[in-house]
Parts: C-alpha cells; structure tokens; sequence
C-alpha cells in the first residue's frame, strides 16, 4: 500500500534536516583543510631557504677548498719572488760597496791633486826672501835667526782640510828625524793664530805654525795666486815647501806638492 499523506510529511523534515546537517559537518573540514594547506605553505617556505642553504653549503665549501689550493700554488711562487729579490740585493750590495770605494778614492785622488798649477818663480840657489811671522807657541820666527842653520819651509793652504792635516802628521811623524838632522821644520799658512793653535792641539803636532796675515810671505815666495782647485780657478796658496841652507840660500824648492811620500823625500834628500 503506498504510503499515507502523514508518513510522507514526517519523512520531508528529516529530509531537511540531514541536508542541514551535511553543510554544517562539511564546513570545519573545509576550515580544517585550509588550515592544513597554510601549515603545509608555512613549512615548504621555511624549508625552502633550507635547501638552498644545504646546496649553497657544498658551494662554500668548494669555494674555501679552492681559495687554499689558489694559496698554496702562491705561496711557492711568492716564496720564489723574495730568493730572486734577497738574490738581486746581494749582488747589488757590493756593486753599491765598489761604487762607494771608488768615489772615495776619487775624492783623495782629488784632494791630493787639489793644486794643479805652474811653480814659484824662485829657484834653488836663490836668497830666500826674509820673513819675520808669529807663530801659535807665542812666539815670533825670523829668517835671521836661522843663520847657520837648516830650515824646512813649507807653505799649505789652510787648517784641518784633509791634504793639509796629512801633510802636518806626516812632518810630525817625522820630526826626531828632521831635529837629528839640525833641521827646523815651519809650517806657514793664512790662518789665524786661535786656529793654528786649535789645529796644532788636535793633532798634536810637534813644530811650530806661522801665520800669514794677507799672504805677504807666501807672496814674496811666489806661491800665493790662482790655481786649480777641483777644476774651478781660484786665488790661494800653492802647497810648496822650500829647503832654506845654512847660508840663508834656496837649497831646494818643491812646487807644487804632492803630500804622499813628501816629508820622506826631504829627508832622503838632506846632506848626511
């Protein structure tokens, strides 16, 4: 038998009511669904700065490997640079040593060679022009006083210059000698007094040092003028000595001087 008006309108609501129901249970699994897929977004998001951090790790490290490598070939070759550079400069040590050595005898050669020019007019034989000059141990020295006696005349250009101080040791070296031999040795130049003196102390020279004010003397003997002096021409004193004899005559006239080996060659020269 069909069923009844009445069965039917009961079955209607229920109807109703599931299809209700259903939305309603669907929509927190709909909700939870989302839920899920954001959580799931979140973390493909965190782990993808992850793996690129665990693929960049290799690639630092091939990096770090290879900068090592790159330091090491270097090393060979920065330690190879500095033997060549340490080998350059000990050669050029003694060049730079033979450098200096020459320059320095270049330097003697010229201060020994320093006067270049012709000899005094006088002459061996000569009357040797009188002089009366004061000297650093305060006292005055005369031609006069000399008679009968060997004098050792030399005239240099000035104090404390390098050929002048040789040329003042080398007589001092040798003054037992020149007294053994009854000579006076002088040395004259245009210094003052306080310099001579100052000169005679430092060096401790043993004879006396005339002063020549305005070059009188040397003029007289002819060696006050123009001369060479490192290729320049100058006016000043001739480096010369004169060997004055007994009889108040030139016994000897050296000009211009060469300082090596002079003062021995005045006394191989002198009389027995």
């Amino acid at each position: 038998m069909p069923p009844s008006k009445k069965t039917a309108s009961k079955k209607a609501p229920a109807k109703k009511t599931a299809k209700k129901a259903a939305p309603a249970a669907a929509a927190p699994a709909k909700k939870a669904g989302k839920k899920a897929t954001k959580k799931a977004a979140k973390k493909a998001t965190k782990a993808a700065p992850a793996k690129k951090a665990a693929k960049a790790a290799p690639a630092k490290k091939a990096a770090k490997k290879a900068g090592k490598k790159a330091a090491k070939k270097a090393a060979p070759a920065k330690k190879a640079a500095g033997k060549k550079a340490a080998k350059k400069a000990a050669k050029s040590a003694p060049a730079k040593k033979t450098a200096k050595r020459a320059s320095a005898k270049k330097a003697a050669a010229s201060r020994a060679e320093e006067e270049e020019e012709i000899g005094p007019g006088l002459k061996p034989g000569d009357p040797a022009p009188p002089f009366s000059l004061a000297a650093d141990d305060g006292k005055t020295y005369a031609l006069r006083d000399f008679a009968g006696r060997r004098v050792v005349l030399y005239f240099y250009p000035r104090d404390n210059t390098p050929g002048c101080t040789t040329e003042a040791c080398d007589f001092r070296d040798r003054q037992p000698r020149f007294a053994t031999s009854g000579v006076t040795v002088l040395g004259v130049s245009g210094d003052s007094l306080a310099s001579h003196a100052k000169f005679r102390a430092k060096f401790g020279l043993n004879f006396p040092l005339l002063t020549d004010p305005g070059n009188q003397v040397a003029a007289a003997y002819g060696v006050f003028g123009e001369k060479q002096m490192y290729g320049r021409k100058v006016q000043g004193i001739i480096r010369s000595t004169f060997v004055i004899g007994p009889d108040g005559r030139l016994g000897a006239v050296h000009s211009p001087v060469r300082v090596a080996g002079h003062a021995d060659a005045l006394l191989a020269a002198l009389p027995a």
